[in-house]
């Protein structure tokens, strides 16, 4: 064995390590919630309670996987600074984020944790999935699918049976009384969110490989179960999108545009079964919980309305620099806003300040155009889809794994080729 063979040996064993243990904190992501970890003992939501427990699994799996892959090159110090360069929104998001820490911890006295959970996966995510190989990212692109199926099905189960794969436990209380599924990613919301992600991304076209029955059918099943997770804002922007896109594809056919004779013989066959199936539903009383949430979604539109009204309550210079978060829990509680700030910027405002909280999302908006370049045609709906259903809820603004789930679908199911390259790490072609 050569003088060099043994090191260069050994960071090809430390760069499979880093796919492996990525592929397990994806794993994890998808397949562990917040509420399975409530199960197994693990305080993660809850109040107290050691501080290495607020982490997912997932989280320490992906530093890991980060460190070694870093680790793997021939000059990790070079491999680091050419970062900026190759992700030039990635490197705006991390001062934006790296500040925000610093300032939530030495001027807020807030905890880090929903910051770290929130966005350091998704961050992971982008950097080491140029160094994963074609087995890896195909590997992931089928556990993709096959989990957001499976969650669906179980959300579906949930929903007609009212039995529950965990407990639904939310601020250390179970509720007893929300029909909403929770299947395998925990909260309702987040379910939703992703799973109307994921339809998109299927309805758009991702994964070429899939026949146009079998997209069909996945399709439908993510449908049904976004009516089990109750997720208004995913449902209707579902809904405009997709029918948006119907519209414009069915005036590009009559204008003589060429048309895919499989994909039309699937939506003939899978559009009565559809339609049969909601009708059926509908005349069994399975939707009945769904509809009067719509009809009466206990108080939270007018939470939406009352949390402006928060802005009368401070001066200026609490609102640019952030007030006190005692006082932002007791004006929300004198407000008769009862769980959270329904709006992720608004919420990141009243936590950081609205200077701090500018700089935060021009940030984060960069990091949705590091994902946006990155991925196939179709993506601006799919970023706007994300921006509106966050927008809807406290979303980015607690700790969530929404983020990093968006990114993961995005860069596995919705990959502008079949495996990122970093010859091609610029600009997606128009």
């Amino acid at each position: 064995m050569s003088e060099f063979a043994y090191p260069l040996a050994g960071r090809a064993a430390m760069q499979r390590w880093a796919s492996r243990i990525f592929t397990v904190s994806a794993i994890l992501l998808f397949c562990v919630s917040p509420m399975a970890l409530g199960v197994i003992g693990f305080n993660y939501d809850g109040a107290g309670g050691a501080m290495w427990q607020k982490l997912h699994p997932a989280t320490y799996a992906a530093a890991l996987a980060f460190a070694l892959d870093v680790a793997s090159k021939p000059a990790p110090a070079a491999f680091i600074r050419e970062l900026p360069a190759r992700f030039p929104g990635a490197a705006l998001f991390f001062i934006s984020w790296v500040l925000t820490i610093i300032y939530a911890v030495l001027v807020q006295h807030l905890p880090v944790t929903s910051l770290i959970e929130t966005y350091f996966l998704a961050l992971v995510a982008l950097l080491v999935a140029d160094d994963l190989g074609e087995e890896t990212h195909r590997f992931l692109r089928r556990f993709i699918h096959v989990v957001l199926f499976a969650n669906a099905i179980i959300a579906v189960i949930e929903f007609v049976t009212h039995w529950r794969l965990f407990p639904y436990v939310l601020s250390g209380e179970e509720l007893t009384y929300d029909y909403r599924s929770t299947a395998l990613l925990g909260h309702p919301l987040l379910n939703a969110g992703i799973t109307g992600a994921y339809a998109l991304c299927l309805f758009l076209g991702a994964d070429q490989s899939l026949p146009p029955m079998a997209r069909a059918v996945m399709i439908g099943v993510q449908i049904l179960g976004l009516a089990a997770f109750g997720g208004r804002t995913s449902m209707l922007m579902c809904g405009l999108i997709m029918g948006g896109v119907l519209v414009k594809d069915f005036a590009l056919i009559l204008l003589g545009k060429r048309f895919d004779l499989g994909r039309l013989l699937a939506a003939m066959f899978f559009a009565p079964l559809v339609i049969g199936g909601v009708a059926y539903a509908t005349y069994a009383g399975i939707f009945d919980d769904l509809i009067a949430r719509f009809v009466d979604d206990n108080g939270s539109a007018e939470a939406r309305v009352i949390m402006m009204r928060m802005f009368d309550a401070f001066d200026l210079t609490d609102l640019l620099l952030g007030p006190s978060p005692e006082t932002v829990t007791s004006t929300q509680r004198s407000l008769g806003i009862a769980v959270a700030i329904e709006n992720t910027w608004i919420a990141l405002m009243f936590m950081y300040g609205i200077i701090m909280s500018s700089f935060f999302i021009i940030g984060l908006l960069a990091l949705l155009w590091e994902i946006w370049r990155r991925s196939r045609r179709g993506a601006t709906l799919l970023i706007v889809f994300f921006i509106v259903v966050i927008s809807s809820a406290v979303g980015l603004a607690s700790k969530t794994m929404k983020l990093n789930q968006f990114t993961f679908v995005m860069l596995f199911i919705f990959p502008r080729e079949a495996k990122p390259s970093p010859a091609r790490s610029g600009p997606r072609e128009s």
